[in-house]
């Protein structure tokens, strides 16, 4: 029953996950999602792990301005040494580079597959593009199956874990294309479908989020019935592992929210530090900075600071109810970190 479930949940949403509806209800002061952050040990070697693994380019990001404003959000009097901003054709990945971590933050580990926290990124690619070999060719981990997992043999996608070389999570999903029964198949190889989200208060994160996000009503899987079955145990490494999982689209890029009931997460007493390894923070591409204030506020966020100059703009931290940190930055279109440079969400 359980294995059931989970394919039907699954393919009966494969053409939203490919198409990534645009229309879907958001405040007109988010203009979608800039990056994504994450802390990583060495920027060279996962730039090279990134660009050759998942065609990410590498851009420019000039006199960012961020190390002053990151100062405030790390602990132990570590300092931002060195970054870099690669782009997919539809978002894009900040990698950060701190100072020697103190004792504490080394024994500290990336968010694992059922959270608390920003978990996973997925990349969505053409099966012919081998990613998936390609990121454990780089170094990558396999976390559950180390062969790609298909969930259903009547619909063309494999799933995978794995671990980068510090052990933050990727999850990749090859398609086969020209199997899809697609009026347009999709015009690039390579896109990050999702970043995701794992929490141990569905209810409360979706309240949240479709509070943040104009009252966008997700759409949800295992609401009533939990996702189950082997295919689930073999991507997540997790043995009988019972999910339920929701999408809200930001634009340019989808919110994946997922709670593992069979495995709950212990809450941390304190917010993660920005310097652990792992993704470290979501920022919003926003138009007006006061009225983000106001509708993060009134969803049950909390603030982290006050606006400070940064990449050419302005930006505002703050943290979700799980203690995930949130940006809303307000930048030229121009600027290398705007979201604007994605025209048609990467399809």
């Amino acid at each position: 029953m359980g294995g059931n479930v989970l394919r039907i949940v699954y393919w009966a949403g494969l053409a939203a996950i490919l198409t990534a509806c645009t229309d879907s209800p958001r405040p007109q002061f988010i203009n979608g999602i800039n990056f994504v952050g994450i802390s990583v040990s060495d920027v060279g070697r996962h730039s090279s792990l990134y660009q050759d693994a998942a065609n990410l380019e590498p851009v420019d990001l000039g006199e960012s301005g961020s190390s002053a404003v990151l100062a405030s959000l790390v602990d132990d009097r570590v300092n931002l040494l060195q970054e870099g901003l690669l782009r997919s054709s539809n978002a894009q990945l900040r990698l950060m580079q701190f100072s020697q971590n103190t004792e504490r933050h080394n024994a500290l580990k990336p968010v694992p597959v059922n959270g608390p926290g920003i978990a996973h990124i997925c990349f969505q690619v053409n099966q012919d593009t081998q990613s998936y070999q390609r990121f454990l060719q780089a170094g990558g981990q396999p976390i559950g199956s180390p062969e790609l997992v298909r969930i259903s043999e009547h619909k063309p996608v494999d799933y995978a874990y794995l671990h980068d070389p510090d052990g933050a999570i990727i999850e990749v999903e090859h398609v086969d294309v020209e199997a899809l029964d697609l009026d347009k198949p999709p015009a690039n190889d390579y896109r990050i479908r999702h970043v995701s989200l794992a929490t141990p208060d569905m209810d409360s994160a979706l309240r949240f989020y479709s509070r943040l996000l104009g009252g966008q009503k997700p759409r949800r899987a295992g609401r009533f019935i939990k996702l189950s079955g082997s295919a689930l145990d073999q991507i997540s490494g997790l043995p009988d592992a019972e999910i339920q999982m929701a999408w809200f689209q930001t634009r340019n890029l989808e919110l994946e929210i997922i709670q593992y009931h069979s495995h709950p997460p212990a809450r941390s007493s304190t917010a993660r530090a920005v310097n652990a390894l792992g993704y470290n923070m979501i920022v919003f591409d926003v138009s007006n900075l006061e009225l983000a204030r106001k509708q993060l506020l009134e969803a049950g966020g909390t603030l982290v600071g006050d606006i400070e100059e940064m990449d050419g703009g302005e930006i505002l931290f703050a943290r979700d109810p799980d203690g995930n940190l949130l940006g809303f930055q307000r930048v030229p279109s121009s600027a290398a970190v705007s979201s604007q440079h994605f025209k048609n969400n990467g399809l």
